[in-house]
């Protein structure tokens, strides 16, 4: 009889049981949606920018490393804006934003256009290969987008990045997320070296365009 009266109180309570489990699911984060009114569909960015928003929200991002803060202060697609992109993700993900940049006005602007996602951005002055040697803790997502490429001396800006993947190393997993910006340029643009580095230790190209992106194999 007891046994019985317990099997009656669980069928009772299972609805109930399983309403409890559904609210502590998390919501599906719907990117699209999230970049909707930050990055038009038709941006050289946005396939590469939503390809690495997927994959941060499917592997628990939670430090995020940009180098090159976005310099024009404003929410829009002037220079990719990463720095907003990044830091409205972390607001929505409980995330740490670090933007690093020696150019001490380029974080004065981002500083202005972040908003309330400010609190979820921490904005470094100092030089990006310095800052990466000495972080000194694990990266989830490292966004490349330091020192400005130029066609008339592409090594300078490949030879820098080269600087940070291998000070930033490191403090990379086996589930980090690498993208570098301006790699859709002549030579390569800014990614050439940083990409065949990263080959060669068995990380794959899993985007390409204007930007790329790079996951453990």
């Amino acid at each position: 009889m007891l046994h019985r009266l317990i099997l009656v109180v669980l069928i009772a309570l299972f609805p109930l049981l399983a309403l409890a489990d559904d609210a502590q699911e998390p919501p599906c984060f719907d990117t699209a949606r999230f970049l909707e009114s930050r990055l038009p569909r038709n941006n050289c960015r946005y396939k590469t920018f939503y390809l690495a928003l997927e994959l941060m929200a499917g592997r628990g991002a939670r430090v995020i490393v940009e180098t090159g803060t976005a310099r024009q202060g404003r929410r829009d697609i002037g220079d990719g804006c990463g720095t907003m992109i990044l830091g409205d993700w972390a607001a929505q993900h409980g995330a740490k934003v670090y933007s690093v940049d020696i150019d001490e006005q380029a974080l004065l602007m981002a500083e202005q256009a972040l908003g309330p996602a400010r609190e979820f951005v921490e904005l470094v002055h100092n030089d990006s290969v310095e800052f990466l040697r000495n972080f000194n803790q694990t990266i989830d997502f490292l966004y490349l987008d330091s020192y400005d490429f130029e066609v008339s001396n592409p090594y300078a800006s490949q030879r820098h990045h080269l600087n940070e993947i291998t000070a930033a190393y490191p403090w990379l997993h086996q589930k980090s997320v690498v993208m570098i910006d301006d790699c859709g340029l002549p030579y390569g643009g800014k990614g050439r070296l940083v990409i065949q580095y990263l080959q060669k230790k068995g990380w794959k190209l899993v985007g390409k365009g204007y930007q790329v992106v790079l996951v453990k194999a």
